[in-house]
This record gives structure tokens, C-alpha cells and sequence, in this order.
């Protein structure tokens, strides 16, 4: 694992699974904190080298991601660009981002926007991710909105994202997403 991310993360070598099963055991012996030890818990996780760490946040919060209050964004917005790989920007951006903003909607397109427009290219990638899983509910004009801005861009995280993001969106609405790459291709003169 560690080559595999560039050497860039240490790793006690625990397999998904195993770290999957670790965390659900420790859920029935112990339960979950409250809200507050948990965010406090995510931050801790968040400074340990281990890259185990950073993924049991994801296996801890992902299933409360949509009872979350808007008092989590900044706490995710802090982690997406904490020890920032795609690895964990892909589960906190559509996974618990995703799940907290398709529950309070109102926060959706300011927190895309600003991201978008952020010179990290991590909260770049969040912004084009984040609505990865909503289908049918995707808000299209924003998504369209967040790749537009930055199509661009020579980092291959945020392309990489934008091409995922419209692969996902193809299944829901494959007419839409062909208009709007036929379009984008003509403004970056593809």
C-alpha cells in the first residue's frame, strides 16, 4: 500500500475487510461517541501517520453522514485538505460531504462554489466530487458550473474527478452530460 500511494502514507498493512470488521466490532462493544468526541476523534485520526487512521473516519461516519447538522462542513473541509490523496478526498467529499449536503441542500451550491474556486486542487477535486452518488438528484447547472471552471486545469486530480463526476451523471442523464462535453470540448478546443 504504501508504493502504491507514492510512499507518501505509512501503513500498519491492515486489509480493508479486516480494518471494516476491526471498526464494526469496536461499534457493538463500545458505541459511537456523541457528536462532539466524534469530531474530535476524526481530528485525532487525521494527525496519525498510519493511513488506516484516515479510513476509519470514513468506516465510523459514512453511515451518519446525512443526520450530520452543518456544523460538520468545516471539520470536513479540514480533513479533505489534511494529509490530501485521493484516497481520502474520494470518501470524504462524496461520501460524507455528499451525504451531509444532500440533507441540507440550502448548503450545497455556496460550499461547491467556494471550493471550486479555492487554489487547493484537493477542495478543487471535492467541489467536482461531491455530488458523485446523488443521481437523479444531482443539481446539474452546478455540477456543469463547478467542471466549466476549472476546465483548464493541468492537475490531473481535478480532470480526473471532472471525468469521473460526468460518468457517474451519464447514467442519469446521458443526454444532458453529451450537449455539455460536446460544448466544453469547443471552449478548450479539444
Amino acid at each position: 500500500m504504501k508504493r502504491y500511494m507514492r510512499e507518501q502514507f505509512n501503513f500498519y498493512g491492515i486489509k480493508s475487510p479486516d480494518r471494516k470488521n476491526l471498526i464494526t466490532e469496536i461499534k457493538k462493544e463500545k458505541g459511537l461517541p456523541g457528536l462532539p468526541a466524534l469530531q474530535e476523534f476524526c481530528r485525532f485520526c487525521f494527525q496519525q501517520d498510519e493511513r488506516e487512521w484516515q479510513y476509519a473516519v470514513g468506516d465510523l461516519v459514512e453511515p451518519l453522514a446525512r443526520k450530520l447538522d452543518p456544523s460538520w462542513l468545516p471539520l470536513l473541509e479540514e480533513l479533505i485538505v489534511t494529509k490530501s490523496w485521493w484516497d481520502t478526498v474520494d470518501f470524504l467529499s462524496p461520501k460524507l460531504c455528499g451525504g451531509l449536503l444532500l440533507a441540507h441542500p440550502h448548503l450545497l451550491a455556496p460550499t461547491a462554489l467556494r471550493w471550486i474556486e479555492s487554489d487547493n486542487f484537493w477542495l478543487q477535486r471535492a467541489a467536482i466530487l461531491v455530488q458523485l452518488t446523488y443521481k437523479q438528484k444531482t443539481n446539474e447547472e452546478l455540477l456543469f458550473a463547478c467542471i466549466t471552471r476549472r476546465s483548464d486545469s493541468k492537475e490531473f486530480f481535478v480532470n480526473k474527478a471532472a471525468g469521473w463526476a460526468l460518468r457517474q451523471y451519464a447514467r442519469v442523464a446521458p443526454e444532458q452530460v453529451k450537449v455539455f462535453t460536446n460544448k466544453i470540448a469547443l471552449t478548450i478546443n479539444l
